[in-house]
């Protein structure tokens, strides 16, 4: 372990959550930054590390360094220069539950393991129902929002959101109802995402009393959630 002073361990720091949430099959991105006392020192290279307790290495800029069944997996997608170490695992696998700590080495400086500061990772995963189909276990349930009454022949807008962890590679939105479709994504905490579906569409008489339905894939298989609303559409009089 690095020796170091009391004043100077006082300003190490890094803030992560200390759980995220992910889906077995997509990936998962743990949001971390960093803090070192500044020395006034010229920092001559940056070597993040993370670390699965106890001293497993599942992410080193030298690949050889790295444990096997992380090669390939594990991507900073933060700079690192900028104090920002996040990680992104993909693909998620049941055994990545951690705990996860991250580990700093400056060149000509110093270096720092953040053993305090550990995340672990709840996976959900997948429970076969059928051949051709996947639910996903305690995954979060998608809303679809629509007015309560629409009018025949009008512009309709709806929206289907879900939060999920992998924003490389979103879900995916099916509609049983046909029209323009826009996509959104909004960053939450804790490493979760929110992505939205949004359909703009004309519901027609035939539409009435029938559920307007939103289907959510996940990356990774055939993993699927559905929500639904029920159409109330009211005749365009003349």
């Amino acid at each position: 372990m690095t020796q170091k002073s009391d004043f100077l361990s006082s300003t190490w720091t890094a803030t992560v959550p200390s759980s995220v949430q992910g889906i077995n099959g997509s990936c998962v991105v743990i949001p971390c930054s960093y803090n070192y006392p500044e020395s006034g020192k010229q920092i001559t290279g940056y070597t993040g590390i993370w670390y699965k307790v106890i001293e497993d290495v599942i992410y080193h800029k030298d690949n050889n360094q790295i444990k096997q069944e992380y090669k390939g997996r594990t991507e900073l997608v933060g700079d690192i220069t900028q104090k920002n170490c996040s990680l992104k695992i993909d693909p998620l696998r049941q055994s990545d539950r951690g705990p996860f700590y991250f580990r700093i080495e400056l060149g000509g400086y110093n270096r720092y393991s953040y053993r305090n500061n550990e995340v672990s990772i709840t996976i959900l995963f997948n429970k076969s129902l059928l051949c051709d189909l996947l639910v996903l276990t305690g995954a979060p349930q998608p809303t679809v929002s629509v007015k309560e009454e629409v009018v025949e022949g009008q512009n309709v807008s709806a929206s289907c959101s879900v939060s999920h962890s992998c924003p490389s590679s979103p879900p995916e939105f099916t509609w049983t109802h046909s029209g323009e479709k826009h996509f959104q994504s909004q960053q939450l905490t804790d490493g979760q995402w929110k992505a939205t579906s949004v359909l703009t569409f004309h519901p027609t008489k035939a539409d009435h009393n029938k559920p307007l339905s939103c289907t959510v894939r996940y990356k990774g298989g055939l993993e699927r959630k559905q929500a639904s609303n029920v159409l109330k559409v009211k005749c365009k009089c003349k």
